[in-house]
C-alpha cells in the first residue's frame, strides 16, 4: 500500500511523505531542488515526529544533509550535483529532457489490452518501438513491473530489434526505460535483458559520436542509476578523459561528475592532464561546478597532485565563504583534506578562519568537514572546534552513527577537552547505549567499532560494549573471515582493555589473531638490524640516528633494546635500565626475545628505572601547537602505566641538529630524566 502525506508547506519549501511497506519515503522541495530520503519505518517516526513538530524550514536548514537516525544521506551529494548541472543552462544540450508525450499518455484500458496480446515477434522496429512508448506511460502510471509476464513478448522483440532503430530511437528506448527503472532492480527479468541489449548498441555506435552526443547518452544512463554498471558510460568516460584538454569547461565537469558516479577514474588516464586542464579554466566555473570536480577526485580516490590548483580552490571558498552551499563546501573540504600537503597548510588555516562565522549556518554534517579539514595535516582550529561541539552538543540525538564516528576522531586526535558537564566525550558515550541505535550499529558496525576505539584515546572505556565488539563472531561479521582483513582498531581495544583496565571480564581476541595483527600493524623495524643496510623513510633514519647515538651515550648495544613494547603502536621504541647508583644494565635476552603480540613489561631487575625514548614524528604532534596527538598521548599513557619512563624526541627538534650536536642533544635529554646520574655511571 502506498500512501502520500503533504505534511508541510510553505513559500519556500514543501515536505511530502510517501508511505510503502512499512518504508518512508521524503520528498523536500526547495527553491526547485528536490531531495529525497529513505527511512525503514522505525527510524522514519522519529523523522515524522520531528518534523512535525517544528517549523520545516528550520528543520531543513539544520539537517539538510542527514536525517535522524537515517541510513541514507537525506541530501545526496550526487543528486546536490546533479540539480547544479539543470540549473544552468550551458548544460541544456547534454543532459537528457523531460520526458513528454501526451499522444502517449492517453492509453485506454482496451487499448492497453490489446497491446498486450499483439504478436511483436513480426511486427516491424518502429511499430514495436512505437508500443513500448505507449505500454511504458501507461504501466508508469499504473505502478506496473516490465518483468510481468505479460510484457516478455515486447521486451523480447524490441531486444531483438534494437540494432535496427537509428540513434535517436535507440536514446528514446532509454527515456522509456525510465519509466519503468523505479519498479524494476537492474537484474529483474525483461529490464536487464533490454537495457543490456541497448547498452551493447550504444558501446557499437559511440565511435560516430561527438563528445556531446556521448554525454548526452551518458545522462540517459545515469538517470536510470545504471551509469556504474553499464560498459557503455566505462567507455564513453574513459574516450573523454584521454584528452581532457579538448573539453569545454562544462564537458570537464560533466564528465568528472559521472566519474563521481562511478567512483573509478579510467584506467591509462593521466590524472595530471585533468588538473591541467581544470587549471585552465578555473576561473570560468562557477563554486558548485568546481565542488562536482571535488567530488570526482575524492570519490575515485585521485587526490590532486597540484598544490596550485588546491590553493586555487581555498581561495575560492575564501571569495565566497558567505555564499557558498553546504554540499559543495563539503566536497572542496574532502578533497583539500586528502590531498593537502603539510607544507601549504597555512592557507587552509586562513580557510578555517573564514568559515568561523558561518558555523551556525551550515549542517551539521558539513560542520563535521570543517572540523576534519586539517586531521591530515594535524592542523587544528580551536574556535571552529569549539563552535561544532556546542552543535553537536544541541544536537546530537538526531546525528548519525557515522557522523559521530568523523567528530569522535577529530576530537580524539587533536586530544580536545570539553570542560562541560557532560563533556561531548560523555554524550557520544550516551548516544552508543541507546537502543534506538541498534539498527544502525547493525547497518554500520565498524563506524560503532571505531568510535569505542576513539573514545579509548580519552580514557572513556564501555566495557559491555567493547566486549561485544571483541566477540569472535562480532569480529566474523563485521570484517570477513580473512583477518588481514580485522581492522587496528579492534587490536587498539583489545590492547587497551588489558592496560588500562585489569578488572576487565570481557572478550578478548584470540591470541593467534593478536600476533597476527601485531605483525601486519607494526612497521618492519623490529629490531637494530632492520635499520641497517636499507632504504629508510624520514622517520626511519631518525630512528637510526637516535639509536646509534644511545649506544654511543650507553655504552654499548647491549644496554640498549630497540623494539615494540606494545604491539597496537606503530612505531619501535628504544629501551634502556638506569640502576640506583647511576649505572646501566644489560638488557637481558629474556627481555629482547618477547613475542611481537604481547605488551612488554620491563624486565624485574631489583633497583632498576626503565625508560623508553620515543621517536616522535612529524604527525604525532598537532601542527601549530606542538601538543601530542591523541594516539600519542594514549601511548605515553599506556607506556607509563607498564613501568616505563618516556623520554621524547620530536621531529623539530631532532632535525634540525646538526651530526655533531646529536648526542649531546640526546645526552642532554638522558641526563634530564635520570637527574644526571647516568653519566656519573658510566665515568
Amino acid at each position: 500500500m502506498l500512501k502520500s502525506v503533504l505534511l508541510r508547506s510553505t513559500r519556500y519549501l514543501t515536505t511530502r511523505i510517501h508511505i510503502k511497506d512499512k518504508k518512508i519515503e521524503s520528498h523536500v522541495f526547495f527553491n526547485n531542488f528536490i531531495f529525497v530520503s529513505r527511512f525503514n519505518y522505525s527510524h522514519g517516526k522519529v523523522f515524522l515526529a520531528r518534523l512535525s513538530s517544528c517549523n520545516a524550514l528550520d528543520y531543513f536548514r539544520t539537517s539538510s544533509t542527514y536525517s535522524s537516525f537515517s541510513t541514507h544521506s537525506k541530501v545526496s551529494e550526487n543528486e546536490f550535483a546533479y540539480l547544479v548541472l539543470k540549473r544552468n543552462p550551458a548544460y541544456a544540450n547534454t543532459l537528457a529532457p523531460t520526458i513528454s508525450s501526451s499522444e502517449l499518455e492517453n492509453v485506454s484500458e482496451d487499448e492497453f489490452c490489446d497491446l498486450v496480446k499483439k504478436e511483436w515477434a513480426i511486427q516491424s522496429a518502429e511499430n514495436v518501438l512505437l508500443g513500448f512508448k505507449k505500454l511504458s506511460f501507461y504501466s508508469d502510471k499504473q505502478r506496473q513491473s516490465l518483468s510481468d509476464e505479460k510484457y516478455n513478448a515486447l521486451s523480447e522483440a524490441l531486444v531483438s530489434k534494437c540494432s535496427l532503430l537509428n540513434d535517436d530511437d535507440l536514446i528514446s528506448v532509454l527515456g522509456c526505460l525510465r519509466k519503468w527503472s523505479i519498479q524494476n532492480s537492474a537484474k529483474a527479468k525483461n529490464y536487464v535483458e533490454l537495457w543490456n541489449a541497448i547498452d551493447k548498441q550504444c558501446y557499437v555506435r559511440m565511435e560516430k559520436w561527438d563528445r556531446n552526443k556521448l554525454l548526452f547518452v551518458a545522462d540517459h544512463w545515469h538517470l536510470l542509476y545504471l551509469g556504474r554498471i553499464s560498459d557503455f558510460m566505462w567507455h564513453c568516460t574513459t574516450r573523454l578523459s584521454r584528452k581532457p584538454e579538448k573539453l569545454t569547461p562544462q564537458q570537464l565537469v560533466q564528465c568528472m561528475f559521472y566519474i563521481n558516479v562511478r567512483r573509478k577514474f579510467p584506467p591509462h588516464v593521466s590524472v595530471y592532464d585533468f588538473e591541467y586542464s581544470l587549471i585552465n579554466c578555473v576561473d570560468q566555473l562557477t563554486l558548485d561546478e568546481l565542488g562536482i570536480m571535488a567530488m570526482g577526485f575524492f570519490k575515485s580516490e585521485k587526490p590532486i597532485r597540484s598544490q596550485n590548483l588546491l590553493h586555487e580552490l581555498m581561495r575560492r571558498i575564501v571569495n565566497e565563504v558567505e555564499s557558498i552551499h553546504e554540499i559543495t563546501l563539503a566536497a572542496l573540504l574532502k578533497v583539500i583534506r586528502y590531498s593537502l600537503q603539510p607544507v601549504n597548510a597555512d592557507m587552509l588555516f586562513v580557510v578555517l578562519d573564514k568559515l568561523l562565522p558561518q558555523i551556525d549556518r551550515l549542517s551539521l554534517l558539513c560542520c563535521t568537514h570543517i572540523a576534519l579539514a586539517g586531521t591530515n595535516t594535524q592542523l587544528y582550529h580551536e574556535g571552529n572546534m569549539n563552535k561544532i561541539v556546542q552543535r553537536y552538543s544541541k544536537e546530537i540525538q538526531s546525528t548519525r552513527l557515522k557522523d559521530l564516528e568523523r567528530i569522535a576522531f577529530a576530537l580524539s586526535l587533536y586530544n580536545y577537552e570539553d570542560k562541560g558537564k557532560p563533556s561531548i566525550y560523555d554524550l557520544i558515550a550516551e548516544e552508543l547505549g541507546k537502543n534506538e541505535r541498534n539498527e544502525e550499529i547493525k547497518s554500520y558496525p565498524r563506524c560503532f567499532v571505531c568510535c569505542l576505539h576513539y573514545l579509548s584515546l580519552q580514557k572513556i572505556f564501555l566495557k559491555e560494549h567493547i566486549s561485544r565488539v571483541l566477540d569472535k563472531d562480532f569480529i566474523r561479521e563485521t570484517y570477513g573471515r580473512n583477518m588481514y582483513k580485522v581492522g587496528r582498531e579492534i587490536l587498539n581495544l583489545d590492547i587497551s582493555m588489558e592496560i588500562e583496565c585489569p578488572s576487565y571480564i570481557g572478550n578478548r581476541i584470540e591470541p593467534k589473531m593478536r600476533a597476527y595483527l601485531s605483525k601486519i600493524y607494526t612497521d618492519s623495524v623490529w629490531q637494530y638490524e632492520d635499520l641497517v643496510g636499507r632504504k629508510l623513510s624520514a622517520t626511519d633514519r631518525m630512528l637510526l640516528e637516535v639509536v646509534t647515538a644511545a649506544v654511543s651515550i650507553l655504552g654499548g648495544q647491549e644496554k640498549v633494546h630497540l623494539g615494540h613494547l606494545i604491539p597496537h603502536r606503530e612505531r619501535a621504541d628504544i629501551v634502556y635500565g638506569i640502576r640506583a647508583d647511576g649505572s646501566v644494565v644489560n638488557i637481558p635476552n629474556s627481555f629482547r626475545n618477547l613475542d611481537i603480540g604481547v605488551c612488554k613489561r620491563p624486565p624485574n631487575i631489583p633497583n632498576t628505572t626503565w625508560y623508553c625514548i620515543v621517536i616522535v614524528g612529524w604527525n604525532s604532534f598537532i601542527r601549530n601547537i606542538k601538543m601530542p596527538v591523541g594516539l600519542l598521548s594514549c601511548k605515553l599513557r599506556h607506556l607509563q602505566i607498564l613501568g616505563y619512563h618516556p623520554v621524547m624526541v620530536p621531529w623539530y627538534e631532532w632535525r634540525f641538529l646538526p651530526v655533531e650536536e646529536q648526542t649531546k642533544y640526546l645526552e642532554k635529554k638522558i641526563c634530564a630524566e635520570t637527574k644526571d646520574k647516568v653519566m656519573l655511571g658510566i665515568r
